[in-house]
């Protein structure tokens, strides 16, 4: 937007102007000696962001250099560039410090300046929109030495446009002697070559000259209102993003409620085991008794090496259980949705804000729950038929795994070699062939077994997999161990 060749121009213009001081001091004098100012110093403090220091007779000035996605804006800036500035970022083209620069070249119809230095090299500044870049080329072999934005490595073997005085626009620094004032022979470009700027600002008036203040003026407040805009659709995107999760928690959490207060409760189940206890003889997995309270006959499972009263009382330990879970349940319920009310106030505010200052406070919030901070799956994530398969990246993740997954989740491995471990999240009553199949491959063809056609792979259920103490990463322990037959491609 501001990289537009009539802004080009009236950089040239002033630099040309700049760096060249008259001995006396009077400027425009016509009759006097001048002497060209040279380039001393480049900084950049980060990669968007560059300094060029230059003098003339004794007087400094500094242009800053921003790239804003790529597109190259100039403006004149207040840094000395002195040497704590020079401890917070990184030298730029060392090897035009201190050259006196003998000429300043533009094409009044393209997006380019270029500088040349007394030992033959030329910094050039091209603004060819969001291909905007500096680079220090070498004259006399025609080659690039540096670029600043590294991420263009196309300009590289960038090709120059010609500096032919006949066919460019050229003013040459030394040979100011005898010619009109720079006022008078570089008239100000019209804004009619610069109409694309938006309306409203001194940068839209037609036929109307206007000055580099007026120039960097307008850009700057186009630099706040950029980062400004970036900075609130990022905190928008992150409020929503967390407001999504925590919603989902919500609802996993609901659902988790209404299955505990949906499913017959534990303590009743002691009650009624109680009541038959005279009658239940030892040895028995399960029995078939009368629920005094719906007057149903109904099954209660039992353990075999437990009396009916031990299994009552195992009952009433689930529902001990059960009223812990449904309290914490309740409490995460509550919290979560104080959660989502707070970031739906701060996603309200930050969508009505007008500038930086308005969402401060909420930047501070906001900061800390980024994007990039949260932390990677611990494993590859596949699909297949609507089931969830997880395969390890590596025996930390292997055991990662197996603390998040739930005991009825099916756990599968390459039987008798190292190799990732995968699961299938339950889903259903019974897994797929096609599923366990597809599963069992994964497994074979990530473990040193995966050059084999065949390779018998371990499948089965989470809870037989358990974790031994002062284990190696990535070992378990199985309690049952069933294969199934993993077949490989021949290109596998």
């Amino acid at each position: 937007m501001f990289s537009t060749a009539g802004v080009f121009d009236l950089w040239s213009n002033y630099l040309r102007k700049a760096l060249t001081i008259t001995s006396d001091r009077k400027e425009n004098c016509v009759d006097s000696i001048s002497k060209p100012g040279s380039f001393t110093r480049g900084l950049s403090v980060d990669k968007d962001k560059l300094f060029l220091k230059f003098i003339a007779n004794e007087n400094l000035f500094v242009l800053e250099i921003q790239f804003l996605e790529g597109n190259l804006m100039i403006l004149t800036s207040e840094k000395r560039l002195d040497v704590s500035d020079s401890q917070k970022g990184i030298v730029q083209f060392k090897e035009i410090e201190n050259q006196a620069i003998t000429r300043i070249v533009n094409d009044p119809n393209d997006r380019w300046i270029c500088m040349e230095m007394a030992n033959g090299l030329q910094l050039w500044i091209k603004g060819f929109g969001k291909m905007g870049n500096v680079l220090l080329r070498d004259s006399t072999n025609n080659s690039v030495k540096q670029i600043f934005r590294l991420s263009q490595k196309s300009d590289w073997g960038f090709v120059f446009p010609s500096l032919d005085p006949s066919e460019w626009h050229t003013r040459s620094l030394i040979s100011l002697e005898n010619e009109p004032n720079v006022s008078e022979s570089v008239p100000m470009c019209p804004i009619k070559e610069v109409n694309t700027f938006v309306p409203g600002t001194v940068l839209n008036q037609r036929n109307k000259q206007f000055s580099i203040e007026a120039l960097c003026h307008e850009q700057r407040g186009f630099i706040r209102q950029y980062y400004f805009n970036r900075n609130k659709d990022q905190m928008i995107a992150v409020l929503e993003k967390k407001i999504k999760l925590l919603s989902k928690i919500l609802s996993e959490t609901n659902h988790r409620k209404q299955e505990i207060e949906s499913r017959r409760s534990n303590k009743e189940l002691g009650d009624i085991l109680l009541t038959h206890a005279h009658s239940l003889k030892p040895g028995l997995s399960k029995a078939l008794v009368t629920d005094y309270f719906t007057q149903q006959r109904i099954w209660i499972k039992l353990n075999a090496t437990l009396s009916a009263v031990e299994n009552a009382n195992k009952y009433y330990g689930k529902a001990k259980n059960e009223r812990i879970e449904s309290q914490k349940i309740q409490d995460k319920h509550q919290k979560t949705l104080a959660q989502i009310t707070d970031f739906q106030h701060q996603l309200e505010k930050v969508k009505n804000a007008s500038d930086l200052k308005a969402i401060k406070t909420v930047q501070k919030i906001v900061k800390p729950l980024g994007l990039k901070s949260q932390e990677p799956l611990p494993y590859k994530l596949y699909e297949c038929m609507g089931y969830q398969i997880w395969l390890g990246k590596n025996n930390k993740s292997n055991d990662q795994m197996l603390k998040l997954s739930q005991k009825n989740d099916l756990w599968l491995h390459a039987k008798d070699v190292s190799g990732s471990h995968v699961i299938i999240k339950k889903k259903g009553a019974e897994y797929p062939k096609a599923v366990v199949d597809f599963a069992a491959q994964l497994a074979a063809k990530n473990s040193k077994a995966k050059n084999q056609g065949i390779v018998p792979v371990i499948a089965v259920l989470r809870k037989y997999v358990s974790k031994p103490k002062q284990a190696a990463l990535g070992e378990v322990r199985l309690q049952k161990e069933d294969c199934i037959d993993a077949f490989l491609d021949s290109d596998n």
